[in-house]
């Protein structure tokens, strides 16, 4: 690809590809997320060390890594490592844990998300201009006006690019509950069962909630 690309072209082609092997390990290890149980089988241990084996040796490919000067010319490692790479990754943590241990995980994990979007929630609902009492007294002249308006979107700025940084963070660093879930649907249990069923119905209603407040 090198003789026919450019650099930025080859980049983007592996990529995409990068994305569509992330993809197919992920189906290979777990089924889609549903509420209802799956007839897929959960691999070995054997067979889930084979699967992680070539999940690492395949990110080692697409970064194309020269042994001498240890400069990447394939696929950055930070783009490698995406919010996808990070869930397989947290699978080998997941995979083989009991399914009582798995419940529990899964809603420390729903509790954590709903309260982050709360938090959220909260934030965007406060009043563009309240800037509190220190600034909001000395807005008298123009030029105040000003300078509050630029400290305003200065700040509106910094707390966008940390939320977005945050974001990014807890994407890479965090395990999602669906992830949780869709081992839960390999595991035939009536507990399973009963709770895959139990938080789909949960999700649905905050769905729901989260409509209407959006209205």
């Amino acid at each position: 690809m090198q003789q026919t690309l450019t650099t930025a072209s080859m980049v983007a082609v592996m990529t995409r590809l990068w994305k569509e092997v992330l993809l197919a390990i992920e189906a290979l290890l777990i089924p889609p997320l549903s509420d209802k149980p799956s007839p897929q089988r959960a691999l070995s241990r054997q067979e889930a060390d084979t699967v992680f084996t070539w999940l690492e040796l395949l990110r080692a490919f697409f970064n194309a890594r020269d042994e001498e000067t240890g400069e990447a010319m394939g696929v950055p490692d930070d783009v490698l490592k995406n919010a996808k790479y990070h869930e397989l990754k947290a699978l080998a943590f997941f995979y083989f844990d009991p399914t009582d241990s798995l419940i529990k995980t899964s809603e420390r994990m729903a509790s954590a998300t709903a309260a982050r979007a709360l938090a959220q929630r909260t934030s965007l609902s406060l009043p563009p201009g309240s800037l509190g009492p220190s600034l909001g007294a000395g807005l008298g002249s123009a030029t105040s006006l000003r300078r509050a308006k630029s400290i305003m979107l200065s700040r509106n700025l910094g707390t966008m690019r940390q939320a977005k940084e945050e974001k990014r963070r807890e994407a890479q660093a965090d395990p999602s509950d669906d992830v949780i879930l869709r081992i839960l649907r390999m595991r035939h249990e009536g507990v399973a069962v009963a709770y895959l069923r139990d938080r789909s119905r949960q999700r649905e209603r905050l769905a729901a909630a989260a409509a209407a407040e959006s209205i």
